[in-house]
Order: C-alpha cells, then structure tokens, then sequence
C-alpha cells in the first residue's frame, strides 16, 4: 500500500519511483491539470486570431457584397418646328405611377400579408398567433390608407383605381395560368417519353420513382404555380399625373412605399391639325417592323429601337426618323445588401434627338388651311363650265370632294405652305379614342391621304404652258404666229372650246401667248395634231411629269403620264396609241394624271429662267443637347436642281407672257376672278374634265415681274379653275403681302447659279 504510514526504521526499502509516476510527482500531475486547463483557450484564441486575421475579408465580403443593377436612361425625341419657331410636334414628358404587384391585388394575399408581419415581429413573437394576427391587421390598414392617400393625391376616384387595379390583376392572372398550361404540357411531355425508359427499369425502381413523384406533385399542390416575373414587377396604375403629384410621391416614400415613378415621353402636337398631312404621326414600332430592320441592320440598328417604340409612320415623322429618334443611355447601379446606391455608372450617354425646322410658315401655313376649308364649302353645280352636258340634263348641286393649296420657292425649293383638305388631327394618333377614329376612316373623302403628293388628278389647261413649250421648240409654230380659231377642230360636234358650246363661235385670230390668254382648246389641238404625242410627252418629261419630284416626304405619288412608247403593264396588253390620245393630252386631258406638287415645279421652271427644282419642307435640324453650339446645326437641303434641257429663253419669254395675261388681260380666263391691282400675277387656270364635277385648278407666280413664290390651287370636283380655284390663289397672294413675303423679291435661280458658279 502506497499510502501507508512508514517509520525511517522500517526495514522495508521503498519501491524504486518512476519518473512518470503521477502519483508519486505531483508536479506532472499540476502539469497535466494545466495543459488541460488552458489547451481549450489556446485554441479558442488562435481560432479568433484566425477569424480577425485570416478570414477577415472572407466574412467581411458577406457584409459589403454589392451588387450590380443596369439601368435605361430614356432619350427625348427630336421636336418639329416650323420657320418661326412654332412647335408642330414635341415630346413631352409624362409621369406614370406604377405599384408593387402584390399591394394591388384584391383581395390581398394571405402569404404576402403574412411575410410583411413577420418582418416586423422577433423570432419568438411570430410563433404567437394573438401577436401575428395583430401585426397583420396593421399591414392590412397600412395598405388601405396607402391606397386611400394615393387616390386623394392623383385625384383620382376610388372606383377608377380598382378598375384599373383589376386590369393589371387579370392580366398578370392570365399570363400565369398560361406559363402553369406550359409546365403541365411540358411535364406531360416527358412523362410520356419516359415511359419506355420505365418499362425496362426494375420493378423497385419504378416504385420509388412514383413515391418521389407523388410527393412533387402534393407539393406543387400545396403551394401552387412558381411565381412568374410579374407577379414581383411594378406595374403602371395611373398614367399622366402632374410633376407635383410625382414630387410628392419621390420626396415622401416613406408615404407611398409600394409606389414607384415611371418617367415616359409622349409625342404631341400642339397645333392639331395645322400641317398634319406634312407631320405624318407615329406609331409603337411592332415585332413585324423590327424584324425588317434587323434584316436591314444585320450589324445592329443604329437606333436602338425597341418593341413599343414611338415609330415614323407617314410624312416627316417618318421621312427624318433617324433625325429625330433619341437613343436611349445606359448606366450601371451599384447597390449594397440593404438596397441603397452606392455608386453610379454612366455606360452610354443618353443621345437626345434633334429638331427638325421646316421651311413653313405658321401664318401661311394656317391661311391656306382656311381658304381650302372654305373652297369645300362652296355648293357647285355639274355642267356650268367646260362639261358639255345634253340640254336639259338634270345637274345636282355637291359640294367639292377635296383641295389643296401648294406654295414654294421658286429658287430654292422651300415649301412655304401646303395645305391639303380635308385634314385630321394629329392628337389622334396617339390617342385612343376608337369613335373618333372610325368617323375619320369612314370619311368618304379621305382625310387621311395626302392630296399634295398621293392623289393625282388629271390637271385640264394647267399643262397649256407645256403644250405651249413643245408647240415652240418643235417649231410647228411661231409665237407671232397667227391661229384662226373657228371654235371647233374639225367637226361642231367635237374638240370645241368652251365660246362654241355656250355661244356657238370661236376665240378668232390669236398668237401663242393669246391662246394662253384665252386658254383655246382648238390653237393646242392643232399643233398637237402637227408636231404629234412623242414631241410632246418628250416635253412633258422635261417638266418632270411622269415622276416624283423628290420631295422629303414618303410615298410620293409619281402620277401617270400617257405615252406612245409606255410598255404594257405585266400580264396586260398594250393599248394601241389613237390620234385622239394626242389631243387630249394637249389640254391636260386623256389618261393624264398629276399631283399638285408637280405642277407647282412645273410653273415654277416658268418662273426661275427655266429649271426643276426639288420641292423640300425640311431646313435644317438643330442640335442634340444644350452644350452643342449653334454652329452643329446640320443642313438638310439638297440643291437637286436641273435645267430644263432644250429650252431657250425666247419660248420662255413668250409662255411668261401668255401666263400674265391670263390674269391681267381684260380676255383672260382670271382676269375677273385673280387679278389684283397692288401686284403683277401670272398663272394658268385650268377645269380637268371628269366624269362627275370637273377639277378647278389654277398654277401661279408672284409678282410676275420677279418672282418670289409659285403657287398651286386645285379643288377637287369643284368645277371651273377661274371661278373657284382662282378666288383661293388671288387671297393666298393678298396673304402674302400682307405677311410682306412678296416686298422684297430674292434673284432669280438662274441668277443664284451663275453668281455660286462664278464664286466657284
């Protein structure tokens, strides 16, 4: 026994000690106590040690993880403006309200009110079902005074919100039961196609494969369909609300925590009506029109578009898209886990579009618009001019189907006005006012085509002067030459002018420019008959007729001009040309077919020393953004000018006489009805024959002495060109001078181009 009491007399000897014993050392005992004592906290610390130093930046990452967000910075259109400034179309900002999904729903999700209370209640609190019903009363009311308080802020009704709540809720309904319709064809779809891999497997196999799916599908029952994108998205409640209304929204989220601010640019027109054919409108661009540009710009399009883009569908909206189309920026957000920006990223600055300015003048512009609607209110009656009609006929009164009013530079091209009747507005467009828009397509005038490029009508003595040119310069006869007219060609039955069917006798002797003067029929059949079509379709080319004048407008009519020598359309048999043809297509009659815009060049050449301009109503366009100077304005006009070829100055000068007695000459055919005395005018009038109510037409310049402005009136089944076009053009100069347009004449563009040439 170790333990036992020994005297130092003992004989015994003690056992030899080892010197691990630990109960013989208490030393190694006190030791042994220690390493375990303190072993734990060594490890402790250097477990700490290795957190602080160590892993540090690992744990730290947790809490300073970022992430990134990338943002669209929406791009304004380019306006519209016209010489003076007038804004004709704008993009203008609007301020959309949308709402969280889930706070829109009614009535509201059970889960998501349960997932709100909780957040607010501690671990131990939401195992309490008193605390928890509680907590989710306040949500409830919170989310009904969120709703009261956004009703009184838009002033809008509480009716109108669940309307428009119900809206988004059907909508977004819809798309999930298409996407759950989805995943049970497609789960049905490889359940069918595992089937043979089935049957080959072991019976066991198969067993827990169906216990495995049984057990999915009670849990897909349980909680229903996985939420969709859009269930967890913003959707647009309120459209339009005031920069006050969304203010107070942005500064008081705290107020309106489920709303959010969606800024949109809306296209307008200020001026309504006012140039609409000229404008055009647009559209959001649809699949099918991105597809085709994708095909055009394999590479990228230029200009960003997306689906639901604003898009040019007709007139300079369209012609000068990639002119006025912004492109939207890009920036990056840098967020931190609680949500808050930490940094912002500019990836692409938005590029804003820039402005078109017109060559139109608001005034003029407006006073054409004003004497059209005036010359469509007028009551014609059929057969009172030139449209012989049996004795006796019975005429009904109508009233003209439509009219047009053109106006232009004679040097330059520049449309000054141009007015097409009747019209629309172009608020409609963008607007969604279906009766409104029924009425307009159910006009049987066609308000909506452009009668100043798309509809061509047969122009009657309007094309005299070309006649008159081709007579000259074929050389069947001279200006001086003198034409006994008898009122008829060859039989009293036939070819007659107007003196022989109301009074049974001719015009008489007259040269070039009294034909003209009187617009006699017979003097241009004859030299028609002579010098025959080709000379005078020739001619008619030359003035441009038979083709598109290259104006900056789409779908530019090039109208129809009959030919000898036209090949037959596909599939047809040509028609054989008669002597007839001839004739009739000296007075501006047969299968002949032009628009306004091509006459008005046409006299115009009359005007200018003998060359075709390109009619354009874009100046220039002006920069995008308010650092650029005014210097980055970029011109938008094209000379595209050429002299009519074959033409000299003595058969000029004998047409521009004919052309100024029509109006000044106590004989002529606007003598009564254009003439005015505070200046010199010069023109044609003309009454193209229909089948119905004749076309009432008349072609001009002034002053005629040194033109400034050409200018063309055509009214639509309105009868004689004198009697009803020629009041609309005499009040559209008056307009003119008024406007003091006319005071101080530029030169002249033969003038313009041998100065640049000398200059050159």
């Amino acid at each position: 026994m170790l333990n036992r009491p020994v005297t130092p007399w003992s004989d015994e000897t003690s056992p030899e000690i080892s010197e691990w014993d630990t109960d013989r050392n208490p030393r190694i005992r006190l030791g042994l106590l220690w390493i375990a004592m303190f072993l734990p906290v060594l490890l402790v610390v250097g477990r700490v040690a290795q957190l602080q130093i160590s892993l540090q930046e690992d744990f730290a990452r947790g809490f300073s993880l970022t992430t990134s967000q990338t943002e669209e910075i929406p791009a304004r259109d380019g306006r519209i403006l016209a010489a003076d400034g007038s804004i004709l179309a704008d993009d203008v900002r609007q301020y959309d309200v949308s709402i969280h999904y889930p706070a829109l729903v009614y009535p509201p999700d059970d889960e998501w009110i349960t997932s709100k209370a909780k957040q607010r209640l501690s671990k131990l609190d939401r195992r309490i079902a008193e605390k928890l019903a509680e907590e989710k009363r306040k949500v409830l009311n919170e989310l009904a005074e969120f709703w009261t308080r956004v009703a009184a802020l838009t002033e809008r009704s509480v009716d109108d919100l669940d309307e428009a709540r119900q809206q988004v809720q059907t909508r977004v309904e819809a798309m999930k039961a298409a996407v759950a319709r989805q995943h049970r064809e497609r789960h049905l779809a490889a359940a069918r196609a595992d089937l043979d891999a089935r049957s080959h497997q072991s019976f066991w196999s198969v067993i827990g494969q169906q216990i495995l799916q049984k057990v999915e599908d009670r849990h897909d029952h349980r909680h229903g369909p996985r939420l969709i994108s859009e269930e967890t998205e913003h959707h647009t409640v309120i459209s339009n609300v005031t920069v006050d209304m969304m203010e107070e929204i942005q500064a008081h989220g705290e107020l309106y925590p489920y709303a959010q601010i969606v800024i949109r640019t809306k296209r307008v027109y200020p001026q309504g009506e006012l140039a609409s054919h000229l404008i055009g409108y647009r559209k959001p661009i649809t699949d099918e029109q991105l597809q085709d540009r994708k095909t055009k710009y394999p590479d990228g399009d230029p200009q960003d578009y997306r689906l639901g883009d604003p898009y040019g569908l007709d007139g300079l909206e369209r012609s000068y898209d990639s002119v006025l189309k912004g492109i939207r920026g890009r920036r990056t957000l840098i967020k931190n886990r609680r949500g808050e920006i930490l940094e912002t990223r500019i990836d692409r600055a938005p590029q804003q579009g820039r402005d078109l300015v017109l060559t139109i003048d608001t005034a003029m512009q407006r006073k054409a618009e004003r004497l059209t609607d005036e010359a469509l209110s007028q009551v014609t009656l059929p057969g009172t001019v030139d449209q012989e009609r049996p004795h006796g006929a019975l005429r009904h009164a109508t009233r003209p189907r439509g009219a047009c009013l053109v106006a232009m530079d004679v040097n330059t091209g520049a449309i000054v006005a141009a007015a097409s009747a009747p019209r629309f507005n172009l608020n409609l467009m963008v607007s969604s006012d279906a009766e409104a828009w029924k009425d307009l397509v159910s006009d049987p005038r066609s308000p909506l085509m452009s009668r100043i490029t798309r509809i061509p009508l047969p122009p009657g003595s309007v094309f005299k002067p070309i006649s008159a040119v081709a007579t000259l310069e074929s050389g069947v006869m001279h200006a001086e030459t003198l034409f006994d007219c008898r009122g008829y060609l060859d039989n009293p039955k036939q070819f007659r002018c107007l003196p022989f069917v109301h009074y049974q006798r001719g015009h008489g002797s007259l040269d070039l420019a009294g034909a003209l003067c009187r617009s006699c029929n017979v003097y241009f059949y004859s030299a028609a008959r002579r010098m025959g079509p080709q000379t005078l379709v020739d001619w008619a080319r030359e003035f441009g007729i038979g083709e598109p004048t290259g104006i900056d407008l789409p779908s530019e009519s090039a109208g129809h001009l009959p030919a000898p020598d036209q090949p037959a359309k596909s599939g047809s048999t040509p028609s054989k040309w008669k002597p007839v043809d001839t004739l009739q297509l000296a007075i501006g009659q047969s299968t002949l077919e032009v628009t306004p815009l091509q006459m008005v060049r046409m006299i115009a050449a009359f005007a200018n020393d003998g060359h075709l301009v390109r009619p354009h109503l874009a100046a220039n366009s002006g920069p995008s953004n308010m650092d650029e100077a005014d210097s980055v304005r970029q011109s938008l006009t094209t000379d595209g000018s050429r002299p009519v070829r074959g033409l000299h100055p003595g058969t000029l000068e004998a047409v521009r006489e004919g052309l100024v007695m029509v109006v000044h000459d106590s004989h002529g055919t606007g003598y009564k009805t254009i003439r005015l005395k505070e200046i010199s005018i010069a023109g044609k009038t003309g009454t193209a024959q229909t089948n119905g109510v004749d076309h009432a037409w008349f072609a001009g310049y002034a002053p005629a002495e040194r033109p400034r402005y050409a200018f063309v009136v055509v009214v639509q089944n309105g009868g004689g060109g004198g009697k009803v076009a020629g009041p609309v053009a005499r009040e559209f100069v008056k307009a003119l001078m008024e406007a003091k347009l006319l005071a101080k004449p530029p030169e002249l563009a033969s003038d313009h181009r041998t100065n640049r040439s000398a200059n050159d």
